[in-house]
């Protein structure tokens, strides 16, 4: 898929090495909330961060989520696998609450709908209730648990759930 994306309010396109800063914005935002402890440290450095987004975006997985006319990247999907997708997610906080990572995800799942992919894997922490939320509101149904340590510094493992959204 390498073409733009619109939904009613967002631009969805294949993520640029390019757009790092704002992707970087991101990752300075996750690392400072209280979900961090959810899910792997990621690279707040601009030399991380401009390798974490030229290996995202080689990747093919990753997509750009812009207000539709704008090119400020406001969030970032990830689609991992062929026939069986594993799906990620993050927004910059100030554009948290407002439906935007629902209604892209809904879009993007379609997408995969269209290229014949049977079903949608997302793996989260249970009690990162704001994604858990979402995962619920896009259909996904809970099929296990596994643990993972995220943070090493912590010590301290977390319940994740393995949702799917078959296709």
């Amino acid at each position: 898929m390498t073409h733009q994306i619109l939904t009613s309010r967002l631009e969805i396109h294949p993520m640029h090495p390019e757009e790092w800063p704002d992707v970087r914005e991101m990752f300075l935002d996750f690392e400072t909330s209280p979900e961090a402890i959810y899910d792997y440290p990621l690279p707040t450095t601009e030399e991380k961060a401009k390798e974490q987004v030229k290996v995202w975006s080689d990747s093919g997985y990753f997509y750009s989520v812009c207000l539709k006319g704008g090119s400020e990247v406001i969030g970032y999907l990830c689609f991992c696998g062929e026939q069986l997708r594993e799906m990620g997610y993050s927004f910059k906080k100030k554009y948290q609450g407002q439906g935007y990572a629902q209604e892209a995800a809904q879009e993007m799942i379609a997408q995969m709908k269209q290229m014949r992919v049977n079903r949608i894997i997302a793996e989260l922490a249970l009690e990162n209730l704001p994604s858990r939320k979402l995962i619920e509101r896009l259909g996904f149904t809970q099929i296990g648990t596994k643990k993972h340590l995220f943070r090493k510094e912590t010590g301290v493992e977390q319940v994740c759930g393995i949702f799917e959204k078959k296709l």
